[in-house]
């Protein structure tokens, strides 16, 4: 162990003391504390299945709590801060010794980089954990007749083990597969498994199973895990297909392929803590969705019918309701040649029958498919290619059908629904069906608005879950139709009243970046006139501390002062989950000056960059660099905005002429 952990400090602290790059500043600890963001520290690879993590006892929403010492043990798969119980735990392992309880030593022994974790627990057990994509390497530093306890029971489950089965092959290895609900236990995902330990062990069943090794000559025993979601086989073959991967050639791979990632974006200026936010952010929003594809090229669709991805890569994992605001349209700009697999795999899922949460045949952990239609509509519009929406236009027609019409929340983001719908079949030069769907739209936002939204009551606007609002108030959902915002202001009386409507729901208080509802309210001053307020709440959200009144359900009974986002393992304010790095997107946009106001608009609103300089290494081979000429660090007023030298005046940029290359400055 010590060998591994020794090169592992020495070539990081060389590289960030010598010529640090991205993903030398990444700290997989921050948003891993409490309640603070349900973060993890999972090894695994970009869009990895595997994501090989301790578990806490008690757990969060991922399986680890960084304020928890106790450990359950380490699991491989799960879905970061998604809430409800999560989803994942499966095939806990608990290495065992009889001399003392099983404590994280998190100060001094516990290291983790993008791809690999260590830690030392109390017990004198060593541990480290590296993986590809579908297989978890999990090595055990420990003594002479010690065992791993395997937990397969319902225990290593986060959400509700549906089924666990599994068999001995071999002197050393098992097979086997679970099935487990999904996250809020909606729907089922099924996992096949092959282990297979470096040396044989001795299977005792019992209240846990046993797996009972004598040291010999080892110096540690190497557990490697693959799942398949197709069936044992499959498994068996996907971990026969890298045998000849050392635990050191894993670890080197998985770097290898996040610095590629996080080398998509370089910034410059401001401080290291800028850039350790900044880059851990980054690092969230390739986690998923994930690659369940097998090694010759078969998935599982909805129906749990064998399908073959002809030409793609199929994804799943999936947690659209919040990151489809921010997460989903970041990808799609820093890395469009896999954002292409991700929009066909979503097509190929309306091919097969899409649920709202999920269905009962999925390949990984997954949580919520709502707002697929508005994520598509921007993907059309950036012409991301490789997917034919007419092929799924009946499909989402009939979601459309059911979309929810209840509460003022459905009104509004149900109306963007079926606005996206109007887009595209505009786009698909279907006027009819435009005319029919942006009038259903229309209807839906503004009757509701108008009744519900309109009138500022300070007696009913601030009441969280009023009117039977999901995880909201009136207030937070007022501005939950972005993509009408001149049609609002004109309901409003106009973009200076609107506007200073929401200034005054900054001002005091109001505002709540604790959840999703609202987070894109800062940026919509842009187009009321007011791009000054845009930067001033923007900014002031991005850096400096602010009163938070809000949980996800009910208002503090004492409110929170602090900064939204810190690089601590109390990274967030409370009860503020990541949900998939949908918050940490929104940091990512931020600090580099952009935001995607309208998804299915291809534009992105200009801001105060956190950085100096910003360059963005796109897939078609150019560069597009912003630079800040600001001295005052986003304090004032932007004065103007060039790009390649041409003035901009409504600050918003184009994804195409991104993609053209160039510089924007900032002055």
């Amino acid at each position: 162990m010590k060998k591994i952990i020794c090169i592992f400090l020495f070539f990081t602290s060389l590289l960030v003391a010598q010529n640090p790059k991205g993903i030398d500043y990444v700290d997989v600890f921050i948003g891993t504390a409490d309640d603070y963001g349900q973060n993890d520290p999972a090894a695994a690879v970009p869009y990895g299945m595997v994501k090989v993590s301790p578990d806490t006892d008690p757990r969060n929403h991922a399986g680890y709590n960084y304020e928890n010492t106790l450990l359950m043990g380490f699991s491989v798969n799960r879905v970061s801060g998604v809430g409800c119980s999560g989803a994942g735990g499966n095939l806990r392992i608990l290495p065992r010794t009889n001399r003392h309880p099983y404590v994280f030593l998190h100060k001094g022994t516990e290291k983790a980089s993008p791809g690999y974790y260590t830690v030392e627990l109390s017990n004198g057990i060593g541990v480290e954990l590296t993986a590809t994509n579908n297989m978890a390497v999990e090595r055990y530093y420990f003594g002479n007749n010690e065992s791993l306890l395997l937990e397969l029971d319902h225990r290593s489950s986060f959400a509700r083990l549906l089924k666990s089965e599994y068999k001995q092959l071999a002197p050393n290895i098992l097979s086997g597969e679970y099935q487990a609900m999904n996250n809020c236990n909606f729907g089922r995902y099924i996992q096949y498994y092959c282990l297979q330990s470096n040396q044989p062990f001795k299977f005792t069943e019992g209240e846990k199973l046993t797996l009972a090794f004598t040291k010999g000559s080892a110096d540690y025993v190497e557990i490697r895990i693959a799942l398949s979601g197709i069936d044992e086989k499959t498994a068996a073959q996907e971990l026969a297909l890298q045998s000849e991967l050392t635990f050191e050639m894993v670890c080197a791979t998985a770097r290898r392929l996040w610095d590629e990632k996080l080398g998509k974006i370089e910034v410059k200026g401001s401080s290291d803590e800028d850039k350790t936010m900044f880059y851990t952010a980054l690092y969230r929003n390739f986690l998923s969705p994930v690659n369940v594809t097998s090694h010759d090229g078969m998935y599982r669709d909805s129906q749990g019918d064998l399908q073959k991805a002809d030409g793609f890569t199929f994804m799943s994992t999936w947690s659209l309701w919040d990151t489809y605001r921010t997460k989903f349209p970041l990808l799609s700009l820093v890395d469009a040649g896999q954002y292409k697999d991700i929009c066909r795999s979503l097509v190929a899922l309306y091919q097969s029958g899409k649920y709202k949460e999920a269905s009962e045949h999925e390949m990984s952990p997954t949580c919520r498919t709502e707002h697929a239609i508005i994520i598509l509509l921007d993907a059309l519009r950036k012409n991301i290619g490789g997917f034919d929406l007419q092929t799924i236009y009946a499909q989402m027609e009939q979601e459309s059908v059911s979309l929810p019409m209840k509460s003022p929340d459905n009104y509004m983001e149900s109306a963007y629904d079926l606005w996206a719908l109007a887009q595209i079949s505009k786009d698909l030069k279907m006027p009819q069906q435009y005319a029919y769907y942006k009038a259903k739209s229309d209807s839906a936002w503004q009757t509701k608005w108008i009744e519900k939204f309109k009138d500022i009551n300070d007696e009913t606007f601030d009441i969280m879950h009023g009117d039977g609002l999901y995880e909201g108030t009136l207030w937070q959902y007022r501005w939950a139709a972005p993509f009408a915002i001149e049609d609002m202001a004109k309901l409003a009386g106009g973009k200076e009243k609107l506007a200073g409507e929401l200034d005054y729901f900054f001002s005091n208080d109001l505002y709540n970046h604790g959840n999703q509802p609202d987070i894109q309210a800062a940026f919509m001053f842009n187009h009321l006139g007011r791009p000054d307020l845009s930067q001033k709440w923007v900014y002031t959200i991005l850096t400096q501390p602010m009163t938070h009144q809000y949980g996800t359900h009910t208002k503090f009974k004492i409110p929170f002062t602090g900064k939204a986002y810190q690089p601590f393992p109390r990274a967030f304010i409370p009860e503020m989950d990541d949900d998939d790095a949908t918050m940490s997107a929104w940091y990512v946009w931020a600090a580099m000056g952009l935001y995607p106001l309208v998804i299915g608009e291809p534009f992105y609103e200009i801001t105060c960059p956190l950085f100096e300089e910003i360059t963005l290494k796109l897939e078609n081979g150019k560069t597009f660099v912003i630079k800040h000429k600001a001295t005052d660090n986003c304090d004032g007023k932007i004065q103007k905005v060039l790009l390649n030298g041409k003035v901009i005046t409504d600050f918003r940029i184009f994804h195409q002429d991104i993609f053209k290359g160039g510089v924007l400055e900032i002055f």
